[in-house]
């Protein structure tokens, strides 16, 4: 376990660039202006502009520091780019299902990757890294179509460019799709995507495409403020129960507030990630009353200030196998326990005790490892969902507590949490 004020444990991971992408800027700016200008002259000068406009940013970008340099890149992709139109079709049924937000965010994802891989594709030239240098071959034009053919010399010899744009209806000329010799931008971030999208949620699909390193599992940010959070779900028996969590906005920021005085609602969400590819999770949480005498080995005493479950798998579609992080008020820190009786989560104590009540924490654990330490066997590749709980209805007292920021890592300073196990009832 490690405690952290921040995130700075997070650590940059940027996807493997793909060679098709380093071209369709350079294909636009070197694209024959004329076809949109009657001054042919004028056209030639804000070609060079923009042409050396691109190549600054591109400059700037691949010589700043990691998370730098990035925003010119990507509001120069937005120009360029056909994003409305590009991000449905590679999408496809699964953009109907997406709310304005998602959508949104897909979009912004969409800008992100290309951005990322455009600056890892730019060659080294004269001692700058610069797009590559290719010749126009060909046009075709009409109304609101137009197609430009290139060529350059890439690692197969000489390939061919093809640059397909379209007027956004506003008499802006943007990229619509591109094509080097057999294969199209548009199906490459298709077949990308429906990898993903068709095994993995989501969130997993948006954090793969901004190679940030991880995945953000939830952090209450879509939720309204005074409501139950968004796409959260809790048990059928507890449907007539007081659900006693609430999202909170405090100095511009949400989280999930939670004041249990009996209820005992656990609160789930479904969400798929690729647990050996981001095998560490991190969350923060903020106790501030814990249940008095609480001890989670026993039935009447199984109470938490804060939990927080990761849930690995279901058995025959039932049967949960799931870790659960604890704010205990007994047991030692690193202490990992089990009651008897199906579907009983490991508890793995992350927290004990009355010392920093009010405070917010930051946490992170192997969550691959915790696995192995607690069930005895490798994970599954996938889990499938996380939950919270703050109860005090064994103890009969109150448990209150807040939390924010539950995300999936690559990287992490962190072990499993366990370091010793206790017996349980």
């Amino acid at each position: 376990m490690i405690i952290r004020s921040d995130n700075t444990f997070l650590k940059r991971s940027l996807p493997v660039p793909a060679l098709l992408l380093f071209v369709f800027l350079a294909a636009l700016l070197f694209a024959d202006s004329a076809a949109f200008s009657g001054d042919e002259v004028g056209a030639q000068a804000a070609f060079e502009q923009y042409y050396n406009r691109l190549n600054e940013v591109l400059v700037s970008a691949t010589h700043s520091p990691a998370g730098q340099g990035e925003e010119p890149l990507n509001d120069l992709i937005r120009e360029v780019l056909y994003i409305d139109r590009l991000a449905p079709q590679i999408l496809q049924k699964e953009w109907p299902k997406l709310n304005q937000d998602e959508r949104e965010q897909f979009k912004g994802a969409l800008v992100t990757t290309i951005g990322i891989d455009l600056r890892k594709r730019v060659v080294k030239r004269d001692g700058i890294r610069q797009l590559p240098r290719i010749s126009f071959e060909s046009k075709e034009l009409k109304e609101r179509f137009a197609k430009f053919t290139y060529s350059f010399s890439g690692s197969k010899g000489k390939e061919t460019v093809t640059v397909f744009m379209l007027d956004d209806g506003r008499g802006i000329w943007k990229v619509s799709n591109m094509r080097i010799e057999r294969e199209t931008l548009l199906r490459r971030y298709y077949k990308k995507c429906d990898n993903l999208v068709g095994k993995y949620s989501f969130a997993y699909l948006i954090g793969e495409l901004m190679g940030r390193g991880y995945i953000i599992l939830e952090d209450f940010e879509s939720s309204e403020v005074g409501k139950l959070p968004k796409n959260w779900t809790w048990k059928s028996k507890d449907n007539a129960k007081n659900k006693p969590y609430e999202i909170v906005l405090e100095n511009g920021n949400k989280h999930l507030a939670a004041k249990d005085n009996g209820e005992s609602v656990i609160i789930g969400k479904n969400i798929k990630w690729n647990l050996k590819k981001y095998p560490y999770v991190s969350f923060r949480w903020r106790a501030s009353r814990i249940p008095a005498g609480g001890d989670e080995r026993y039935g009447k005493t199984n109470d938490s200030a804060a939990g927080i479950y990761f849930i690995y798998k279901k058995k025959f579609g039932l049967i949960p196998e799931s870790v659960k992080f604890v704010w205990s008020t007994t047991l030692p820190v690193g202490s990992a326990a089990r009651r008897s009786g199906t579907g009983r989560p490991w508890v793995v104590v992350a927290e004990s005790g009355a010392e920093g009540l009010g405070e917010w924490r930051t946490y992170s654990f192997n969550l691959y490892e915790a696995y192995k330490k607690t069930f005895g066997s490798e994970p599954p590749d996938r889990p499938i969902g996380i939950g919270l709980l703050s109860d005090a209805n064994s103890t009969k007292s109150s448990a209150y507590a807040d939390y924010d920021d539950i995300l999936a890592l690559k990287q992490a300073d962190a072990d499993s949490g366990v370091k010793q196990h206790l017996k349980a009832e």
